[in-house]
């Protein structure tokens, strides 16, 4: 693999890392302020609009690896190298069809799995924002952004090679 190929798929990773992490945020702290609205509580644009800069902030990848942001790059980081390895098998196996639909399924697996050892290590779902189907629907649509994202800019790469 060449070098500029590798940095291509290096910012590929960076860049859909980045807007899953952001589209999961986002989603997360809305989902969270429609509840606290059924409940009755009155939240303007300004409280919202702060509060989802507050979670952006907040839940920001960084050297703890249990923040949800650090979490969603390490995911990413083993469901898309397990999508190319698909996705080069469906080649040789002439199924070359599925192919773009590998990298957003990985990326909804590697949220599903976030939650899921979340829950079995903690035992209650340790992300409020995906909690309930609401929540756990907006958080997969996160993890499918950030695959499709991957795919397209990869994809792109690939057509230059």
């Amino acid at each position: 693999m060449s070098v500029h190929r590798s940095i291509r798929i290096l910012f590929a990773f960076v860049a859909a890392a980045f807007v899953g992490y952001v589209v999961a945020s986002v989603l997360f702290t809305t989902v969270n302020l429609i509840r606290l609205s059924e409940v009755g509580a009155e939240i303007s644009l300004t409280d919202a609009v702060r509060t989802i800069w507050f979670d952006l902030r907040g839940m920001a990848p960084s050297f703890i690896w249990t923040q949800y942001g650090s979490l969603i790059v390490i995911g990413l980081a083993i469901a898309f190298p397990v999508a190319a390895l698909l996705r080069h098998l469906a080649v040789i196996a002439n199924v070359a069809s599925i192919g773009p639909w590998l990298y957003p399924l990985a990326g909804v697996v590697a949220i599903v799995m976030i939650l899921v050892l979340s829950y079995q290590e903690y035992e209650v779902y340790a992300f409020a924002g995906a909690r309930g189907w609401l929540g756990g629907l907006a958080q997969c649509f996160a993890g499918a952004c950030a695959g499709y994202l991957f795919q397209v800019l990869t994809s792109r790469s690939e057509a230059r090679s």
